[in-house]
């Protein structure tokens, strides 16, 4: 099972290289360097471009929110302290109605406003984490499906590779 394994992936290998090697009927191979080069700077400028107007989004929704309020009982920049019945400290921009709180004043321009994260994303990551955990704790043999369509594709290229040969001998016998 171990040397199957080794001869699938050299097989996958040996595909994926012959697609640099390998020529369209118009004369250029299925892959390039170049091609795969470019690809990848235009997709990093496509998602610095995007990160740069979310970040400019965030920006303009949050600087609002980054100046002193006009309304509100904490136009002064205060903010209200206390003690609830379990002994927890509770903060908030209003002074607590049912007792005494304690009055802090901060300094707008040394207040610093983050806005909030998306954390689904985390969810994501430990359903991915648990999967992998399931499948390194459960080995299993190779799909039999992914199996058939590596040898089918493996089968392909050989398919291609041999009526390459066939039409190089074909030119050469034309010369």
């Amino acid at each position: 099972m171990k040397y199957f394994s080794y001869l699938m992936i050299m097989v996958m290998l040996v595909g994926v290289g012959s697609l640099f090697i390998l020529k369209k009927p118009d004369g250029t191979p299925w892959l390039s360097f170049d091609a795969v080069t470019k690809q990848v700077k235009q997709k990093t400028n496509t998602l610095l471009d995007d990160a740069k107007r979310n970040l400019d989004t965030v920006t303009e929704h949050t600087t609002p929110h980054t100046t002193p309020h006009t309304t509100g009982s904490s136009q002064s920049g205060a903010i209200y302290k206390w003690q609830d019945a379990n002994g927890n400290w509770v903060y908030s921009d209003k002074p607590n109605t049912q007792g005494k709180s304690q009055t802090h004043t901060l300094d707008p321009s040394r207040v610093t406003i983050m806005a909030a994260e998306d954390t689904s994303i985390l969810n994501e990551l430990a359903a991915k984490k648990a999967q992998i955990d399931n499948q390194l704790k459960n080995p299993s043999a190779l799909n039999p499906n992914d199996v058939k369509k590596l040898m089918q594709d493996a089968k392909n290229i050989q398919k291609l590779m041999d009526e390459r040969t066939k039409r190089l001998d074909k030119a050469i016998e034309g010369n």
